[in-house]
């Protein structure tokens, strides 16, 4: 049977300055991380916008990186 948009877990997505607000960074430092490739984000049309997912993944690296110092 065919998947209805309803049925499809969609994630929430979430701008550059909800993200900077959760990281207490400024939202030109969201920006830096993602001209790094040290956040995952997607495009939306001109607009970059993140899943808990890539925020997770974000702070789950830098915590390996802070252990390894």
């Amino acid at each position: 049977f065919p998947v209805t948009i309803e049925a499809m877990e969609m994630p929430s997505l979430y701008t550059p300055k909800e993200v900077a607000d959760y990281l207490k960074i400024s939202r030109g430092a969201v920006y830096n991380l993602v001209a790094k490739q040290e956040i995952e984000s997607i495009k939306v049309g001109r607009h970059r916008r993140f899943t808990a997912q890539h925020v997770k993944n974000y702070m789950t690296e830098k915590r390996k990186v802070e252990v390894m110092y």
